[in-house]
């Protein structure tokens, strides 16, 4: 968190600290992950009613990967000239996390944004907490989020003239899990 011009605050999101990240889920539920660890409860209230996790190798961050949120960082303050931050610059961790973000499908799946060594990926899970499977994550447009279907994510990105293209990323019943 930075303050500036006397009293003006902006928030820094370091993609690869870690974070809550959480989503409500049908019939009063809420889905909850610290991103550090793949592990997702599934409560309604005080209850867990389920846990659904993936053991994965921890992933170093590269030099290169910690170079650029060092950039994005002082990028914002060359525009927020005489901020004061606390902490003064973000934090390395010394592993990525495992996941980004997660959201709910209207049909009770549970997209998991993942990152990895071989790409990040959205991870599939069924109402029940099985793995489906993965689809390779691509870069969207960062004021259009996801949308959700039942057998289909549906995605905006821009190319180089700001030309918007939808992308459609099916799973197909029968397929085998990654």
């Amino acid at each position: 968190m930075c303050e500036y011009n006397d009293g003006w605050l902006w928030f820094f999101e370091n993609i690869y600290s870690p974070k809550l990240a959480q989503h409500p889920g049908p019939g009063g539920t809420m889905y909850q992950a610290r991103t550090d660890i793949y592990h997702i409860a599934l409560t309604r209230g005080a209850d867990t009613l389920r846990i659904i996790e993936r053991t994965l190798p921890a992933e170093g961050l590269s030099d290169d990967e910690w170079a650029a949120v060092a950039d994005e960082f002082a990028a914002g303050l060359r525009e927020r000239r005489g901020a004061s931050c606390e902490p003064p610059r973000p934090v390395r961790p010394e592993t990525k996390p495992f996941i980004n973000r997660i959201s709910v499908a209207p049909d009770g799946r549970l997209w998991v944004e993942a990152f990895g060594a071989t790409g990040n990926r959205w991870d599939v899970f069924d109402p029940e907490g099985r793995l489906l499977g993965s689809v390779p994550l691509v870069e969207w447009k960062e004021s259009a989020i996801p949308a959700f279907g039942t057998d289909h994510m549906l995605t905006i990105r821009q190319d180089s003239l700001e030309l918007d293209y939808v992308d459609v990323w099916r799973i197909e019943r029968g397929a085998r899990p990654n």
